[in-house]
């Protein structure tokens, strides 16, 4: 092996169009550093296997790690022969030809004999040199690595015995003869390149990190030491809005409102009724933490929207921080997640009815209505009508379809549900938020009077509190072989992504389901949301993980 290319044979030749092909080191290197990740080709028994994973490159030699209960890592290690591919797609390319379209891309081959890295000071040093060279500074900001954990991985180094690269760029060849040549310029159709680009987005926190903890300079530098594009260069977005708090107002008893206004030139993509923002805060241990919140009024042209805060002081201190340390000329930033709570386009005539802080969706609602001409009515209840947030607002939108009813007068000034549902023509649609026991009852009229269940829409505004029979569980998340004790009022998909296990979610109240999860065994199981169907709880063994309980010591869930 001499010092600028590797060694060719017939396994490491590029044969069709040489030309894009070499062996030269340099040109390898630079593919295999800008992928980070390969995917190793093994053969166990005749049958082949191809497992991507995260591969380093350290002078002529690849690295790669991982748990020691994984096949492909115990089989590599005793020196088998392996090929590791690395590729970077660049961009389609449209041919005039059918047969002709094409990727730009670079890619390369390499082959070898892995080898286990046996000795714990070797493991630790790779390590080290693996997150100092693409991430600088980190190695002493992490935990080190105890003798326990380093014995309990599996690491393997392979030296480069041959390897190619291969690339290709650049438009369609339609001229060339083989393609057709000349002629084929005359086909009236599109050709060309889509380009594209691995962008690397700004660095997304994890959850929990201390106030004190900034973004480091290697993860805002990342973009630009790996090679990769940035938002601002391919005009990406990765849904993330940077606004100033513009105004503020207490438009209720504890309930303060925030105007947050778009920065940079930029505009907030529409924003529907029924709409949350996530806006990050700050808890009461000073770490960080995104809460949803509803948005009540939005600017058409995207230049601001409106949020409202009920300040909990029994809370985790999300909402004090917004209250107590959020002010005008504040820079935060939010994100607009996809509405769990839209009017239903089939809706002829609403009726909206509101429960305390709960008002808040149903005011954008009853907006949009009044704005779209349809038919509504609004039945807002709070406790002290003098201290509810937007009476005035809604006056000024609903006129006489505003009812509203103060729960501090005595039963006789609650809402009357069966009243407010029954005899109501095709095409009405009932739409509540508040508290848990108002959606109860709104179901359970509307069912009542024979309210069609699909025109009856409702939303939490928070997730069900935990009951005083809840006790401490061992949850068993069983595909990733972790278990972790969880107490009442985590939640388990708060524990699942506090070590890292992914789990998709949005509302964390039991009503998007997107968090659904199988569980495993036996136990009784209290589901607390409000999604899933029986059948999907019995026959199919589903939960929503971010409020179901179990009674009993522990728990296997299939993440």
């Amino acid at each position: 092996m001499n010092d600028t290319g590797y060694p060719v044979t017939d396994r490491s030749r590029v044969r069709l169009f040489g030309g894009r092909g070499s062996n030269e080191k340099q040109a390898i290197h630079e593919i295999i550093d800008a992928a980070l990740y390969g995917v190793v080709s093994y053969q166990i028994d005749d049958q082949p296997f191809a497992t991507p994973t995260m591969v380093w490159r350290h002078g002529d030699y690849i690295y790669w790690h991982g748990s020691a209960g994984s096949r492909m890592l115990k089989h590599v290690s005793q020196g088998v022969n392996v090929c590791v591919n690395f590729t970077l797609l660049d961009g389609y390319v449209l041919s005039r030809l059918a047969s002709a379209h094409t990727l730009n891309y670079r890619s390369v081959m390499v082959f070898g004999r892995p080898e286990g890295v046996a000795a714990p000071k070797a493991r630790r040093e790779q390590l080290e040199y693996f997150l100092s060279r693409y991430f600088p500074g980190r190695w002493h900001e992490v935990k080190q690595p105890s003798e326990a954990e380093l014995h309990s991985i599996i690491m393997v180094r392979m030296r480069i015995e041959e390897g190619s690269a291969k690339r290709r760029s650049g438009p369609p060849a339609d001229g060339l003869a083989i393609f057709g040549g000349e002629a084929l310029y005359k086909q009236q159709c599109w050709a060309g390149e889509i380009p594209l680009a691995t962008v690397a987005l700004p660095g997304r926190p994890a959850k929990r990190l201390h106030e004190s903890v900034a973004t480091p300079d290697y993860v805002k530098d990342f973009a630009q030491r790996a090679g990769y594009r940035t938002p601002a260069e391919v005009n990406a977005h990765d849904g993330r809005y940077p606004v100033t708090v513009s105004e503020t107002e207490m438009v209720g008893h504890d309930i303060k409102r925030f105007r947050l206004a778009i920065e940079g030139g930029l505009a907030l993509p529409p924003i529907p009724a029924g709409s949350h923002v996530r806006i990050g805060t700050v808890l009461n241990d000073r770490t960080r933490e995104a809460r949803q919140y509803t948005v009540v009024e939005a600017a058409p042209d995207g230049r601001w929207c409106d949020i409202a805060v009920l300040r909990e002081d029994e809370g985790r201190g999300g909402s004090r921080y917004l209250h107590d340390e959020v002010e005008v000329g504040a820079a935060l930033e939010i994100e607009v997640p996809v509405n769990e709570f839209p009017l239903d386009p089939a809706t002829r005539h609403a009726i909206l009815i509101a429960g305390g802080i709960g008002v808040t969706p149903i005011v954008a609602m009853a907006r949009a209505l009044q704005q779209a001409g349809t038919s509504f009515e609004v039945h807002y209840s709070a406790r002290g009508l003098g201290g509810a947030a937007f009476v005035d607002t809604l006056r000024e939108i609903c006129g006489d379809a505003l009812h509203l009813y103060d729960t501090s007068a005595g039963e006789g000034a609650r809402m009357r549900l069966l009243e407010v549902l029954a005899g109501r023509d095709a095409g009405t649609h009932s739409y509540t938020c508040g508290p848990a026991a108002l959606i109860d009852a709104v179901v359970e009229a509307a069912s009542a009077v024979g309210f069609p269940p699909a025109c009856v829409h409702h939303e939490l505004f928070k997730a069900p509190a935990p009951l005083s029979s809840d006790k401490p569980v061992t949850v068993l998340f069983a595909r990733s072989k972790r278990e972790l004790r969880v107490e009442p009022g985590t939640s388990i998909l708060d524990a699942a992504l506090s070590i890292g296990i992914p789990v998709p979610h949005s509302c964390k109240r039991g009503e998007c389901g997107l968090c659904a999860t199988k569980l495993l065994g036996d136990g009784k199981v209290s589901y607390r949301d409000r999604f899933l169907t029986d059948a999907q709880r019995s026959e199919e063994g589903l939960a929503c993980v971010c409020v179901c309980w179990v009674e009993g010591e522990t728990l296997a869930v299939d993440l």
